[in-house]
């Protein structure tokens, strides 16, 4: 039993594939983020505007004292984020001036993928 769950556990690590393709505009009055997720070839498209007023408000929320030591004992667990780094990597940055809704902006595009080469495994 115990090696059938080994292996179901390997295929499934090997046949994982993950791509999430994010795009963000900059622009004076509003940054504009997209997300594309592939995973398991199953594609998830996801767009936001995102005002700076509306974060600029938001943040004033947090100066509160209490809410302060709230998430800073949420912080403790952003270590474990460093773990992730050696499963994805980020490739393809672009960087490039792009006119969006009438208005010009800055685009940084980046593209994160899993690190296993499937490839050369499933060949020998």
């Amino acid at each position: 039993m115990k090696i059938l769950i080994v292996l179901t556990g390997g295929l499934f690590f090997l046949y994982m594939n993950f791509k999430c393709m994010i795009k963000i505009n900059i622009t004076f009055s509003f940054l504009c983020v997209y997300f594309y997720i592939i995973i398991f070839r199953k594609k998830h498209k996801y767009e936001r505007k995102i005002n700076y007023y509306a974060v600029k408000k938001a943040i004033d929320k947090y100066k509160a004292p209490e809410v302060r030591s709230k998430t800073k004992n949420n912080l403790k667990y952003l270590k474990h984020i460093k773990q992730l780094y050696n499963i994805f990597y980020i490739k393809d940055i672009f960087f490039y001036p792009e006119c969006i809704l009438g208005k010009q902006s800055l685009a940084l595009e980046f593209v994160v993928v899993n690190r296993m080469f499937k490839k050369s495994l499933l060949n020998g």
